[in-house]
């Protein structure tokens, strides 16, 4: 739609605002602005807005002043209702049936003069290439053009030369002409027998004034947005009402325009006003919506002009009560209950769309480009099972097949004094609940084995159960305790060939172990490897004693020294060449620190070239190259992009080190000036004075 720059001064306050300023502040708010025309003849500028479907109130003169108010917080020229206002007007009784129209208005105004426009409508229409006929069809286009609400204005003496009787106003269905499927009943709006409007199609052509018309009737409506859809897709037409009726403008501004209408009219062509007739449907429940400050604050994120902090609970208010929001703060639960206004219910519907409001009315540009961190919304168990489900589908990627057992065990294989011995086992080698997955790991090796299949690579992951007896004073207390386990065993006879021909060689420990690192750097679990002389000195696993070769079996610990973990080689009884692991599950995951892209900065890439600067550094054992980096970061130049090592090694004969650092900078807006490049050569030479040259 077309909008003038000089018709939006008259309705908001924009001293001190240029039109380049006014344009960016729209686009950056979702509004695409084209078509721009500058008139310097009539000193104004008009424009082309587009806007989405559910902003339809910003394609009126009023929606769009509305929302430039509250985008640049200028007060608006004159007071226009938010509300829809019940005015003093006579009942207008309708079919208890109507379901075409929501508002109607009838207004009749007798000796008038109907004459040309003042020049001033005349340009505002011809603005919007709209060709000015009479003042009362001019005012009609106008008052649409303003306010998005459709007012038709008939000459009073085509419908009937004597006083209109406004009983025999009438809403019926009726088969219409204008279609050419004869079976479908539309709402039309009879005076007597005659056809005024058929109900957000089209209006009767032969009531129309001209410039001979001294007596109107004004005829305001605003229809059901979904019957004139629902007809559209059952008679497969479109009419310039019909398109009109969906686009529009607030149903809370149909009084607004309708005063104006009367007013315009009293003005220029004077006449005598009589009684208003309405029809009004009950239209405004108010929409309370919950919004947790927390979830505004995750969304959005820091401002720039805080950079630590976000935006406070005084800046939200105000700014959703500058969109008129009516705010209720619950300090308790940190909440925000917000009744959304009736100029707003069609689009403001869910919490985020009051916090894209709050964020295009701040400014989008004003907040950090920080990629949102994604509150997980299940349980801790949940959350559990989808780290074991990563867990298992990268020990799936390195070959390993999952196989399940039975948590029930030999007293053969279990261990006797820590086992939990089951009352009424279904038979001896079910007798206890596990201690270890490895066992029953070992079993399934030793089956494969004489069904003659050397080469068996698999994994589990299952509880364990543990018997834990203690004594308080004289009494025994017996508790048990059971634990999250993942194991495998890995035996292959064939796993890697040097050359054709060469003899395919076994697993060796090297690659057993090179298996277990690529996994836990996967996983990215920050461990520490540890060889061990006595498994009994492990909390854990020294139960493994029997089937490990002590000289050949190492303990994972994590960095605050706990143990999660052992890998070993099985001894040869149990088959050559055959490992095992096993983890406390719980502990692995406690162990992984990730590293997670969400955390990163957003910058926008920079078109402009590059400045880099390599040096070389000698540093004594007081000094880190986090220190050098740190000191770099204090010389409070934002032209550095980045500071990367890419030379280290120890001077042996001097016992320092020799680090290289390369320093890249760029701006994001220009290209490097001389008094760029001169700071940047001064801070490199104040950097080289204490520790060395280019």
């Amino acid at each position: 739609m077309k909008f003038s720059l000089r018709w939006l001064k008259q309705i908001v306050d924009l001293n001190g605002i240029t039109f380049s300023s006014l344009a960016d502040k729209l686009n950056v708010s979702g509004f695409e602005i084209e078509n721009i025309i500058h008139d310097l003849s009539a000193n104004d500028t008009v424009f082309d807005l587009t806007t989405t479907a559910n902003r339809q109130d910003v394609l009126s003169v009023v929606g769009l002043a509305r929302e430039i108010s509250c985008l640049f917080n200028r007060p608006l020229m004159y007071k226009l209702y938010r509300d829809s206002l019940n005015i003093n007007i006579k009942g207008f009784n309708l079919s208890d049936k109507n379901i075409s129209l929501l508002d109607l208005s009838l207004i009749q105004i007798y000796r008038l003069n109907n004459t040309l426009s003042p020049s001033w409508l005349q340009y505002y229409l011809i603005s919007q290439n709209i060709k000015p006929l009479n003042l009362l069809i001019d005012i009609s286009e106008y008052i649409y053009l303003k306010w998005g609400q459709s007012i038709h204005i008939f000459d009073k003496q085509k419908i009937h030369c004597s006083e209109l009787n406004y009983s025999l106003f009438s809403l019926q269905k009726t088969n219409s002409n204008l279609f050419s499927k004869q079976n479908i009943e539309l709402e039309v709006l009879k005076y007597d027998d005659l056809i005024l409007s058929t109900i957000g199609f089209y209006t009767n052509p032969r009531i129309q004034c001209d410039l001979f018309t001294n007596s109107i009737l004004i005829f305001g409506q605003v229809c059901s947005k979904q019957y004139i859809k629902n007809m559209q897709k059952l008679v497969n037409l479109s009419t310039d009402l019909s398109k009109k009726c969906l686009n529009q403008g607030l149903r809370s501004d149909f009084i607004n325009a309708l005063y104006e209408t009367v007013q315009l009219i009293g003005s220029f062509a004077y006449g005598t006003l009589g009684k208003f007739y309405g029809y009004y449907k009950l239209h405004y429940m108010p929409k309370i919506i919950i919004l947790e400050i927390s979830k505004i604050h995750n969304i959005l994120g820091f401002t720039r002009s805080n950079f630590c902090g976000y935006l406070t609970i005084q800046e939200i208010i105000h700014l959703l009560e500058s969109l008129h929001f009516i705010i209720i703060y619950d300090e308790s639960k940190n909440i925000l209950k917000i009744q959304v206004p009736i100029n707003r219910q069609d689009d403001i519907k869910r919490p985020i769309d009051v916090i894209e409001e709050i964020g295009r009315i701040y400014g989008f540009n004003n907040f950090m480009s920080r990629l949102p961190f994604m509150y997980n919304n299940l349980s801790v168990h949940n959350t559990l099972i989808n780290q074991i489900s990563q867990i298992r589908c990268l020990l799936r990627y390195l070959g390993l097949h999952e196989v399940q057992n039975y948590s029930f065990c030999d007293t053969l294989i279990s261990n006797t004094t820590t086992g939990v011995k089951v009352f009424n086992p279904l038979g001896q080698d079910q007798s206890f609940l596990r201690t270890s997955l490895i066992d029953q790991l070992v079993i399934n090796q030793q089956n494969n084995l004489k069904q003659g299949n050397k080469n068996i690579e698999i994994f589990e992951i299952g509880k364990i159960f543990k018997l834990n007896k203690s004594r308080i004073r004289s009494n025994h207390i017996v508790s048990f305790f059971e634990f999250l386990r993942l194991s495998g065993l890995i035996a292959n006879t064939a796993f890697v060939q040097r050359s054709w021909s060469h003899k395919p060689e076994a697993l060796s420990w090297f690659h057993a172990k090179g298996i277990m690192e690529d996994f836990l750097d996967r996983l990215q679990a920050v461990i520490v490897w540890k060889n061990i002389k006595d498994l009994n000195e492990s909390y854990f696993f020294f139960k493994l004693a029997k089937l490990l070769k002590i000289n050949r079996t190492a303990i994972i610990y994590s960095m605050n020294n706990q143990e999660i973990g052992i890998f070993g080689q099985l001894r040869n009884c149990y088959g050559i060449s055959a490992y095992i692991f096993e983890f406390d599950l719980i502990k692995l995951i406690a162990s992984i620190k990730s590293f997670n892209h969400i955390n990163s900065m957003v910058y926008p890439y920079s078109y402009y070239p590059s400045l880099t600067r390599d040096i070389s550094l000698t540093l004594d054992k007081i000094h880190s190259i986090d220190l050098i980096k740190q000191q770099i970061s204090s010389f409070n130049n934002s032209l550095i992009e980045s500071v990367e090592v890419f030379n280290h090694y120890k001077n042996d004969s001097t016992n320092c080190y020799n680090v290289g650092l390369r320093i890249i900078y760029r701006a994001y807006d220009r290209t490097l000036s001389y008094d760029d490049i001169n700071r940047i050569d001064k801070e490199i030479a104040c950097l080289l004075s204490k520790y060395g040259s280019y």
